[in-house]
């Protein structure tokens, strides 16, 4: 959900569920029809204290209190780990978060319950595809089956600092050539060097995958057998990442200057704009209060056209879950509109349904954000965006596309030769897979 790359393939070693691959038997009892449902629903939570899922628990409870409930919290970093054993052991949870990053590589080795058959294609009572915006649907199906449901989701905007724009008479950029000559306008140099209110600079495949979207370019070609971002839209999309190095408008942001949000820097005032999603706006309200009414939200500048990465959490059911029809309720549960309102409530996410998105809690005006409605920003940016490829070796692929970004903008390679690099290393893996 944070935009947390977790290094390194996870091993899933589950003969029988691949057998199973991503569809249910036929024999699962539906989750929509009437009567008490009973059993034990084991519930795996990677969200943390902020969680929505925990007081979610607690009423579904209430509702049905012949069912129990076994909810664990599991800490993030550790959470494919714990979920690989579980569902390879045949101890699954019945529901789980799970990092939309992560559902390629779990749809791919046939370890998720096929929604669509388990739902019989409605969520509380409506069809599902009446329910979300058609890019999430995307990121929710993997060869024909929807395999999650998300429950929150994460496209990228623009946060920057609206006080120093004002005072600088900079207009918020909406394009590449616009965003660098704010970058120029904002920044505070010394040494040639972004000491005040640079630009966070990311060296991941998030913010990589931003700039190649909307460079036009792809990860992987169209039947997502071969690499594709070493192409010319990538080169354009590294290269225009490092100019905010080369210029001095922009801070690195690696794993020595501490978490991905930035927060440290954005708190001590060096980083006056990033890329990122709708989560943030609950960090900064949180970890900087003092900077309310500094901070607005607008689209990403673009290239060519709009584009971003769509990631969030996903609800996911594992296919071989003891308790499915609990599981399914559940899901249906957290992804009515007053639930979904709990993801902004509680954990400062963005819900995922269109409905929960077009609230008033959402809508209405936001102090911290000096009276702008964020959320539509952020609706806007869902829109375009485009999820992760679903293939195997996902997890390999994004530290090979990380590292070769992380070295080109170190200056260790140039872009063209660290992305080259990076695509032999994913052609290998996708031929192994």
């Amino acid at each position: 959900m944070k935009a947390l790359r977790i290094a390194g393939a996870v091993v899933l070693a589950a003969g029988m569920l691949l057998a199973a691959g991503c569809g249910s038997s036929s024999s699962t009892p539906s989750a929509t029809a009437s009567g008490p449902i009973t059993g034990t629903l084991t519930v795996w939570d990677y969200y943390g204290s902020a969680t929505p899922i925990k007081p979610a628990v607690a009423a579904f409870q209430k509702l049905h209190p012949d069912l129990k409930i076994n909810y664990q919290a599991v800490d993030y970093d550790t959470f494919q780990q714990k979920f690989s054993v579980g569902v390879s052991s045949g101890a699954p949870p019945d529901v789980a978060t799970l990092d939309m990053t992560w559902i390629p590589e779990y749809a791919s080795q046939g370890v998720l319950t096929d929604v669509s058959a388990l739902s019989g294609g409605t969520l509380n009572g409506r069809p599902i595809a009446a329910q979300y915006t058609p890019g999430a649907l995307h990121a929710m199906t993997y060869q024909g089956h929807l395999v999650t449901m998300l429950y929150d989701f994460d496209a990228y905007a623009l946060y920057y600092r609206a006080d120093l724009f004002k005072q600088k008479g900079i207009a918020a950029p909406t394009t590449w050539s616009q965003f660098s000559a704010a970058a120029r306008k904002l920044a505070v140099t010394r040494g040639g060097k972004a000491v005040k209110y640079g630009f966070q600079v990311l060296p991941d495949t998030f913010h990589f995958a931003q700039m190649l979207f909307q460079s036009g370019g792809t990860i992987l070609n169209s039947d997502d057998t071969q690499a594709a971002f070493d192409s010319p839209a990538g080169v354009t999309a590294l290269n225009y990442m490092k100019s905010f190095l080369d210029d001095g408008t922009g801070v690195y942001w690696g794993p020595d200057q501490g978490d991905s949000s930035g927060i440290a820097g954005i708190k001590d005032q060096r980083i006056g704009m990033f890329l990122n999603g709708p989560y943030m706006m609950g960090i900064l309200k949180s970890s900087a209060p003092e900077q309310k009414g500094e901070w607005a939200v607008a689209p990403a500048p673009i290239n060519t056209r709009p584009g971003s990465y769509l990631g969030g959490t996903g609800l996911a059911i594992p296919a071989n879950a003891k308790n499915p029809a609990a599981a399914w309720a559940f899901a249906q549960f957290l992804l009515t509109p007053s639930q979904q309102i709990g993801v902004y409530k509680y954990g400062g996410a963005a819900p995922a349904t269109t409905a929960a998105l077009h609230d008033p809690l959402l809508t209405k005006p936001d102090p911290y954000f000096g009276g702008q409605a964020p959320f539509a920003v952020f609706l806007q940016a869902m829109s375009t965006a485009t999820p992760f490829p679903y293939v195997k070796p996902w997890s390999d692929i994004d530290t090979a596309i990380s590292d070769g970004v992380t070295s080109a903008l170190l200056g260790k390679q140039s872009a063209a030769d660290a992305l080259k690099g990076a695509a032999g290393r994913t052609n290998d893996l996708l031929a192994g897979q």
